[in-house]
């Protein structure tokens, strides 16, 4: 098949959405014919992927995009249009203007009250857009989702939609080899630590920054040749507060922008820490990413994660800088019991959430879709 992908967010290993790369990866090696069209895109060369329009460097805007858009559309022949979030508005008008299906690759509910929303002028008419999200979901001829809430909250919008549940795969699976030397790394504190932990704030995490920070501090006391790695979008800031409690040297920050960096510390990790965001209804992608990693994963408890961070799987803690020290102390200082946590989680991945299994679902709903339109 021939397939015009549209993402109003960026495409990119670095910076984007991991779901698209993969969505893209499994369309690419099935066999299909792909132009892409985002605002960056950022990926290997593959001989079945055409970037229409997307930056490297300069994001494009998405006045840009819709005009690139309507000229692929109009000279090119495709057999379907898929649509990665916020783009199916958008996508539906071509859908309908070309006469090919939608496939609406949905990360978010927009409408109702555990809706996002949209920007602009739709928040202050948010019946209408509740009116005009039911009227995409029943146009879409394959509706994708990525965990059972978000299945859940589309359900409630047309009880009669038919959902493709695939769900994210950790990152490790698209990169095929670390550009990044684990000596360099380590080379960050000096000397070779005792143990490495990797912390990962999401955002709007229950737990604040400073508390995770406090808590590593604890941990350097107790364990004075311990290292941390800390990733988020306030790792700048972390820096600041790590200074003022005198643990900078035993800490290092990865910007956003340093995946492969990020990968190789989990690679070397001897616990992981993840604080999960406040309140949120859908499963982040990075949980794939740190159960898959081989160290145990200790994190606060929410119950967006039920289904994948039960007590085998993970140590859950409470949101506070004495928990969270203990939780990390623990996996440390027990090592038969990390062993057995941190193989409870690959083994969870290994079973459900691979990448070839993720090819292969992605490609029987495609195979699906090319037999009813032919």
């Amino acid at each position: 098949m021939n397939i015009l992908f549209i993402s109003f967010e960026e495409v990119s290993l670095s910076r984007g959405s991991v779901r698209a790369v993969a969505m893209l990866r499994a369309l690419a090696d099935a066999g299909h014919r792909v132009d892409l069209v985002a605002p960056l895109a950022d990926l290997p060369e593959h001989p079945q992927i055409r970037v229409v329009a997307g930056s490297r460097n300069r994001p494009i805007r998405r006045r840009t995009m819709r005009m690139h858009c309507m000229r692929a559309a109009s000279r090119g022949s495709y057999d379907a249009v898929h649509a990665f979030d916020e783009a199916v508005f958008f996508a539906v008008r071509l859908s309908r203007w070309k006469k090919i299906p939608l496939v609406y690759d949905a990360a978010h509910r927009f409408s109702g009250s555990g809706g996002i929303g949209l920007a602009g002028i739709w928040r202050l008419f948010p019946r209408r857009l509740q009116r005009m999200e039911a009227k995409v979901l029943g146009q879409a001829t394959v509706v994708f989702s990525s965990c059972g809430a978000l299945t859940a909250d589309l359900m409630g919008i047309d009880k009669t939609l038919e959902i493709e549940q695939v769900e994210d795969i950790p990152s490790q699976s698209l990169y095929p080899r670390r550009a990044v030397e684990k000596e360099m790394l380590i080379k960050r504190f000096g000397k070779r630590p005792d143990a490495v932990v990797v912390c990962c704030q999401l955002p709007g995490a229950a737990s604040s920054l400073r508390d995770v920070l406090m808590a590593a501090r604890k941990v350097i006391d107790a364990m004075p040749n311990a290292a941390f790695f800390f990733q988020g979008a306030q790792y700048e800031q972390a820096g600041k507060m790590a200074e003022s409690l005198d643990i900078a040297a035993r800490c290092a920050f990865l910007s956003p922008e340093e995946p492969e960096a990020f990968l190789s510390a989990l690679e070397i990790a001897d616990a992981i820490f993840m604080a999960p965001q406040r309140g949120g209804r859908y499963i982040h992608p990075l949980v794939y990413t740190l159960l898959h990693a081989g160290a145990p994963l200790v994190t606060v408890h929410d119950t967006a994660y039920d289904e994948l961070l039960t007590d085998k799987t993970s140590v859950h803690v409470l949101p506070s800088s004495d928990a969270i020290a203990e939780g990390l102390l623990r996996v440390a200082q027990e090592p038969l019991f990390s062993l057995a946590v941190a193989t409870e989680g690959q083994l969870l991945v290994a079973q459900r959430y691979t990448c070839s299994s993720f090819k292969h679902k992605v490609r029987m709903i495609y195979h699906r879709l090319s037999k009813a339109a032919s």
